[in-house]
């Protein structure tokens, strides 16, 4: 790709520009393919968890006194009084699943337990159960002393025909609750041997002050310490992620509610509904946002349990899409026709976003103006025909790719992550910058003002400055290859650091329709969790101009999300079109025929000792690639006898490390095909994983072909089959010997399936163009 035009002569930094092959039109970065080493983890300190507990508690009190309830603040208060011992002992309890344990199952070497039990007890940080635990308890017990409890009661208790044996627990917990009572199952000996954790909701509400997530807990930290996680670089000088404490409340209170509903069994959201109008309402972004999506969780498991009133009045209580269109949808099959249209009128002239609007007009027009046919399905029906080989079928958008780079186009599988990186890069200093990002604890690296819908409001006169660098493609490069070279391999949620995608990403700035950008990215900015996705498959530069296409497949739809996103950019000035795929044979298809020669047969625990690789495109051996390659042990002398390698040869031979970045770039995104190809392509990943190689692609085993497009031979071993139709095998069992040999039946299985493929009538396999 021409980067960029005369008008633009800003070029990336050095740091930019990392060694590079090429593998027929594909570029491979070679630091990718660097092998990996990992330094032994460190080891935790024997009261880590107290440290990360107290160092949580410490940031909490310090940013969140505004958000604190007095329970919350006795809470604090009352641990600080706690011995080292119990501190620790209630920390662990705290860390643990559930809330009621066996005094047996605890077992901390570093802790006086008996001590720290009686102080937690006296300090109400732990209690012995009680009724309302009955069930937990029955829970926790195990299976043969469910039995035994409900065994000592059986006789004369009118439960003689209850099969204790078969009986699984739940049917046993079920039944200990029908017949015995609580100090029956438990007497005041036995409950005093059971612990139940107090302050849970307290410690619950704490971790979510910090983590803004009901699912993150101490883990994160350890996880941290170890290495195994990364802590955002972007601020030191953490702000409080509520401003109020009753925004706080309700967002904690939200949090949970979404959390009950994904485990929500069968009658469940009916009790969850009878409590809705009690759910607290705060004028704020953040709580309001996840009130809505409760809501919509609650109206869709109404409907699903067949409550369509009451998942009607839920969704009427936002008006929100999509729960507006879940209210559309119950009107009308309620046959209130006049309501629907009504809300459906009102939906066009004040929609909450570009979905809603373009649901509220198909909607209108398909229901009450009698149109035959939906926007969505009318453009998915209309698109033209892509014509790609069917060695594709698992990846299409690689596919279409590859067949756009054979026709002399650039073209890359981006979908979301090109308008991302570009807003993450040209947004970088309000999104990440220590004075201006909206991150609120050290693990946080997703901004605030993203997910609550004010980043636009906060930034505005950055934001339209920002955008008005664009109509400088010169200055807006450079503004973008300075935050490259500054940030580049930061975590982030925005960016992705790949360079090839960074390549089109700058052409895309270069060439965009002027002001195009800015409609795209305002839209992101404005509403970042609904135009962040729904993008166009692929990004293609057909004679240095840009254009979008999205592909689909058989049995696809088009989502409503993409077709905003299709409008959008089509408004912004882009080309931008939809292909259906349809699959054939394609000769120009580029094909690597692998074999590989091994010490054994399981990857686990043997190697490669040589590898053969033949590149076949457009019916013919165009290319041939092959080592021998030093395993690292011994070669059995069977494996010797079969191949003739021996560990003499092999001594002097490269690594697999050693070549591997040079065997991956030969193989490229060419299909790839071997003789028992399971093996092959099995043995093959393994090695590239332990470089830390990614091997991927469709593949195409020549046994499976040979059986389906030859039936009825009498053998289908490489030998067999080569004999059969007269193929050179000079060299059985050595890998370029064997590659080439299947090479030949590979172009014998495209004879056969060229032969079943008829020329298509229509389309002629060039790549979609935009339709007038």
């Amino acid at each position: 790709m021409n980067l960029p035009s005369d008008k633009t002569e800003s070029t990336p930094p050095s740091k930019f520009i990392l060694p590079e092959i090429r593998a027929g039109n594909v570029l491979v970065n070679m630091e990718e393919f660097l092998p990996l080493s990992k330094p032994p983890p460190p080891e935790l300190p024997a009261r880590y968890y107290l440290d990360h507990f107290e160092e949580m508690l410490a940031f909490v009190a310090a940013r969140y006194d505004h958000a604190l309830e007095d329970r919350h603040r006795d809470f604090l208060a009352g641990y600080r009084t706690l011995s080292e011992g119990a501190r620790c002992l209630y920390v662990r309890i705290a860390n643990r699943r559930g809330r009621l344990f066996h005094r047996d199952h605890l077992r901390y070497k570093e802790i006086d337990l008996d001590a720290a039990i009686a102080e937690l007890l006296a300090h109400e940080f732990l209690s012995h159960p009680v009724a309302v635990d009955f069930a937990a308890l029955l829970a926790l017990a195990p299976r043969t002393d469910l039995v035994a409890r409900l065994r000592s009661r059986r006789e004369g208790s009118g439960d003689e025909t209850f099969r204790y044996s078969s009986a699984k627990k739940q049917a046993l917990i079920r039944h200990a609750l029908a017949t015995l009572s609580f100090e029956e199952a438990f007497p005041q000996e036995t409950r005093t041997r059971y612990l139940a954790q107090d302050r849970e909701e307290e410690v619950a509400y704490l971790l979510y002050l910090y983590f803004g997530s009901v699912h993150r807990d101490l883990t994160t930290f350890a996880l941290r310490d170890l290495g195994r996680v990364r802590t955002a670089p972007f601020r030191t000088d953490f702000q409080p992620r509520f401003n109020s404490g009753e925004a706080a409340r309700a967002c904690f209170f939200y949090s949970q509610m979404l959390d009950l509903l994904e485990a929500a069994e069968a009658g469940k959201p009916l009790v969850l509904y009878s409590g809705v109008e009690a759910w607290p309402v705060v004028d704020e972004a953040e709580p309001g946002t996840l009130r809505h999506r409760a809501l919509h969780r609650l109206g869709r498991l109404l409907e699903r349990d067949g409550s369509p009133e009451e998942a009607l009045d839920t969704y009427q209580r936002s008006d929100q899409y999509p729960s507006t269109e879940r209210t559309v949808r119950l009107l009308l099959n309620a046959d209130r026709r006049d309501e629907a249209e009504a809300l459906l009128r009102r939906l066009i002239d004040d929609p909450s976003c570009d979905a809603e609007l373009l649901f509220a007009e198909d909607f209108l027009e398909r229901k009450f103006q009698k149109k035959k046919q939906g926007r969505l399905t009318a453009f998915l029906r209309s698109a033209p025909i892509l014509l790609l080989d069917e060695s594709g079928r698992d990846r299409p958008e690689a596919a279409a790719v590859a067949r756009l780079r054979r026709d002399g186009a650039e073209a890359i599988h981006s979908e979301n992550r090109i308008w991302l990186q570009l807003f993450g890069l040209l947004f970088w200093d309000l999104l990440f910058g220590s004075e201006l990002a909206s991150l609120h604890d050290p693990f946080d690296f997703t901004p605030q003002d993203l997910a609550t819908g004010t980043f636009f409001e906060r930034h505005r006169q950055s934001l339209l400055e920002r955008f008005a660098l664009l109509d400088d493609p010169e200055a807006a490069l450079a503004h973008l290859d300075a935050i490259w070279t500054s940030h580049r391999g930061e975590p982030n949620s925005v960016v992705a650091w790949d360079e090839a995608l960074y390549a089109f990403t700058r052409a895309l700035v270069a060439k965009a329709p002027r002001g195009g950008l800015a409609v795209i990215l305002e839209a992101m900015a404005r509403d970042h969790c609904q135009n962040r996705s729904g993008f166009p498959d692929l990004i293609i530069f057909e004679n240095g101009e840009p254009r979008f296409l999205e592909i689909k497949t058989e049995g696809d739809q088009i989502r409503r999300q993409q077709m905003v996103q299709i409008e959008r950019l089509s408004r912004a000035g882009f080309e931008v079109s939809l292909a259906n795929v349809r699959w054939t044979f394609d000769a120009g298809q580029e094909y690597v025929v692998v074999d590989l020669e091994t010490t054994g047969g399981d990857p686990s625990s043997n190697r490669i000792t040589e590898i053969g690789a033949v590149k076949v495109r457009d019916g013919r051996i165009v290319e041939e690639w092959t080592s021998l390659v030093k395993p690292g042990r011994r070669i059995p002398p069977f494996i010797v006898k079969l191949t003739g390698i021996t560990d003499e040869m092999v001594a002097t031979a490269p690594e697999f490390a050693a070549i591997a970045a040079e065997l991956r770039a030969f193989i490229g995104e060419a299909v790839f095909v071997a003789h028992r190809a399971k093996f092959d392509h099995g043995f093959l990943k393994a090695e590239f994983d332990r470089v830390g190689i990614h091997l991927a692609g469709p593949v195409l085993c020549t046994v499976v072909e040979m059986k389906r497009h030859f039936p009825g031979l009498a053998s289908y071993g490489l030998g067999a089959l080569s004999a059969h139709f007269g193929i050179p095998l000079e060299s059985h069992h050595r890998a370029l010997c064997d590659a080439r040999a299947t090479a030949e039946l590979l172009l014998r299985i495209n004879e056969k399936r060229l032969a079943t493929h008829s020329p298509d009538s229509g389309d002629s396999g060039k790549v979609a163009q935009k339709r007038d």
